[in-house]
């Protein structure tokens, strides 16, 4: 997976889905119409028909949940949905960049550090919360290249 395919839009997995499966499988799995699939599957700068489509909608459901509380339960959701992927494909989807398990753990000291200092020096709420995916991909590499390393 490329830096680029992970950070895909709903929109742009509906359409890989559509095209690897036909739109009347990706309807069929969420019990809606075929139409429902194409919509969903559309770049919306190039249409007029919007909907939300299924991933957008839990991707609201979960920050809503969040905002009130209740992330770790949008987080174990998440968990749960990451169980349908071969973990061996989850695990190499995270690209290695250190060299060494020190430097790796070294690299997540620093992006921890540097979410610190944000939240202390009361940096705005989008550059916290990019802050904190940083150093969740930090430590999301750590995991992977100790997991690789076991695996071997």
């Amino acid at each position: 997976m490329t830096q680029d395919q992970s950070k895909m839009q709903p929109w742009q997995v509906f359409n890989v889905a559509r095209k690897a499966m036909g739109a009347a499988m990706v309807a069929r799995i969420f019990n809606r119409s075929i139409r429902s699939a194409h919509d969903w599957a559309q770049d919306p700068t190039c249409t007029e028909v919007r909907c939300k489509s299924p991933l957008e909608l839990l991707h609201t459901l979960f920050e809503r949940m969040d905002a009130i509380g209740y992330g770790y339960a949008a987080r174990a959701a998440i968990r749960y949905l990451e169980t349908a992927v071969d973990q061996d494909v989850a695990v190499g989807a995270v690209p290695l960049v250190m060299d060494t398990m020190e430097q790796e753990i070294l690299a997540d000291y620093a992006a921890v550090a540097a979410l610190q200092r944000a939240i202390d020096a009361g940096e705005p709420i989008p550059v916290v919360h990019e802050l904190k995916h940083a150093a969740m991909d930090e430590i999301a590499r750590t995991y992977a290249k100790n997991c690789k390393g076991r695996q071997a």
